[in-house]
């Protein structure tokens, strides 16, 4: 059974309806086979302050401005980064995080267009300074995206085709620079798309000398 050195914080990102929450959960199965211990999590949600807050913005029953939005996410984020990601990082396991800092640039900055540099400074805090290791990111054309919406019920506030395409362009411009970012194409099937990540993230772990 392979042993890592330390934990690994992975990221999973794309616009709704891309598939990454599938490819999260495929990932965590995946290389639970192949001997590493996962934590898979996700944002907004996984801890009960989380679950409050989700339900609180997404049920609208109360009006809420964009910058109260993105707190109510970033305090989101530092009860999750206490509760969920902090103590698995401790015991040396791979995280799989459905959503995590960037979703707030793509889509509380570039959707919504707040200010980037405040949330990039209140997304460092809310996470203690810890990095992301690795970064996913499931592209898939908004058409496609809003199609696969559209199969699940009712589309959400985010889930609309000009907000959307804000998003989609705010990763683009997020990942076009960067080198800790895997991008795969989110229209494959989701059998091509768990194989191709595993494989990449094994060699991003061997490459990093990451195996005691």
């Amino acid at each position: 059974m392979p042993q890592l050195t330390r934990g690994i914080l992975i990221a999973i990102e794309g616009i709704d309806g891309s598939g990454k929450s599938t490819l999260a959960k495929n990932l965590s199965l995946s290389l639970e086979q192949q001997g590493f211990n996962t934590t898979l999590t996700k944002e907004p949600g996984d801890s009960q302050l989380g679950k409050e807050i989700r339900t609180l913005v997404q049920t609208q029953n109360i009006p809420i401005s964009g910058h109260a939005q993105y707190l109510l996410f970033a305090a989101d984020r530092a009860q999750h980064l206490s509760e969920r990601i902090i103590p698995a990082l401790k015991e040396n396991k791979i995280i799989l995080c459905d959503r995590l800092a960037d979703s707030s640039l793509a889509y509380q900055g570039y959707g919504n267009g707040l200010d980037l540099e405040m949330i990039k400074s209140v997304n460092k805090w809310s996470m203690q300074g810890i990095p992301i290791d690795l970064t996913v990111f499931v592209h898939v054309p908004v058409e496609i995206a809003l199609e696969r919406c559209g199969k699940r019920g009712a589309l959400s506030p985010y889930e609309k085709k000009e907000f959307l395409h804000k998003v989609a362009d705010g990763f683009e411009e997020l990942y076009k620079n960067r080198t800790d970012v895997i991008i795969v194409d989110g229209t494959e099937s989701p059998e091509n798309l768990n194989k191709q990540v595993c494989s990449a993230i094994e060699q991003w772990i061997k490459n990093k000398n990451l195996l005691s």
